[in-house]
């Protein structure tokens, strides 16, 4: 994000032409930043920003024909798509379930044709920009016994489909998942599932990615007088236990220079802090609206509570991992850490079950000693090297 860029503003308000135009110039620079992904050990890189004001990271689970159809787009139009451009900015975060990639590349070749692009150009746009920035579960990780009984009952119904593990996924993270099959999608959503919303999933993305860049503007706005203040504040404090008659040589001058102060100025000052507000005013409500359309795609899931009553005790620990630790703006972090941030679940959840919890299921990685995150980086295929 380019701090420099704010969008402009007039009167005390800024424009929705302004927003429009401030986003399409930060997408446009994203589009273009370098690809970040895991590191050498395996751990991918928190967004620090999607904690400050939302809470938790936005998370995705893509299948097989969309990817496919993404990395046929991003070919042909020469440059990155909005899925890629928003997860390598951290506004978005991608998690697939194994035989996801596994489909993508049997089908790669055949989908590289369709689009009229060389197979290696295509492999070669989703080693290199898809797969740094996708976690990746094991499919044998996704067990049922993580489902309430009604999401079995609907997941039950689509038989053998290869989208089973992908469904699963997106119900335990309560991620949207972004589909083009009817059937998968209703196990998702069930009466959802022509939802124009689930079906127009760029528009949805978007909203993701809006929010997120929206929610940095905001970040810039209020952190700078709050520094500032902050700064003042501890400086003054410092001040008073070294020097307590500088302290009182500056309330001083402080007074007398309010003394001084024509009236004119004060109102100024007051017309300063209208405008401050009405600025982050005209910032939140576009910034909460995006984050708000984006987070009604999010599947509906049981009640804690009620999974408790109907699940065993381990499964239901495992799922509220899985669903907080993804959400972690830090990406990876401790047991300790995890425990304290799990919400009320109905059965026990210390830092020493969690690391059991942890341990023993394969979809969490340990990329530092003690220091866990939902995922592993994907190794790229020999063949695609």
């Amino acid at each position: 994000m380019s701090f420099g860029a704010l969008p402009a503003f007039h009167s005390g308000a800024i424009t929705e032409d302004a927003i429009r135009a401030f986003l399409t110039r930060t997408h446009a620079e994203s589009a273009r930043a370098p690809i970040i992904g895991p590191n050498q050990y395996g751990a991918f890189p928190g967004s620090w920003f999607s904690g400050l004001l939302q809470g938790e990271a936005l998370l995705i689970v893509p299948d097989t024909m969309v990817l496919l159809k993404d990395i046929g787009r991003a070919c042909t139009r020469a440059g990155r798509t909005t899925l890629i451009t928003a997860a390598n900015s951290g506004a978005l975060r991608l998690v697939c379930a194994q035989h996801v990639l596994d489909e993508v590349l049997r089908h790669s070749e055949e989908r590289a044709a369709f689009y009229k692009v060389p197979h290696e150009v295509y492999l070669a746009r989703w080693s290199d920009e898809y797969l740094p920035l996708i976690r990746t579960v094991r499919d044998d990780e996704l067990s049922l016994r993580l489902l309430a009984p009604s999401e079995v009952v609907r997941v039950k119904a689509l038989g053998a489909s290869r989208d089973v593990p992908s469904v699963i996924l997106s119900l335990v993270l309560g991620a949207f998942y972004v589909t083009l099959d009817r059937a998968a999608r209703y196990a998702v959503y069930a009466e959802d599932a022509d939802n124009e919303d689930l079906l127009n999933w760029l528009r949805v993305l978007m909203d993701g990615s809006n929010a997120s860049e929206m929610g940095k503007m905001l970040f810039v706005v209020l952190a700078v007088p709050s520094l500032a203040a902050s700064g003042l504040f501890h400086g003054i404090r410092s001040l008073a236990k070294k020097h307590p008659w500088v302290l009182a040589a500056i309330a001083g001058g402080i007074g007398l220079l309010a003394f001084r102060t024509a009236p004119e100025t004060y109102r100024k000052i007051g017309n300063g802090l209208l405008f401050a507000l009405s600025l982050l005013a005209d910032l939140y409500r576009p910034y909460s609206e995006a984050l708000d359309r984006f987070r009604k795609m999010a599947p509906e899931i049981p009640t804690w509570w009620e999974l408790s009553q109907t699940n065993e005790r381990g499964s239901v620990l495992a799922r509220a991992c899985l669903h907080t630790l993804a959400r972690s703006p830090r990406s990876f972090i401790s047991a300790q850490e995890l425990a304290g941030a799990l919400p009320t679940l109905g059965v026990g959840k210390d830092a020493q079950l969690v690391r059991e919890t942890l341990r023993s299921h394969c979809c969490f990685a340990q990329p530092y000693r003690g220091r866990w995150q939902v995922g592993h980086p994907v190794r790229i295929p020999s063949r695609m090297v």
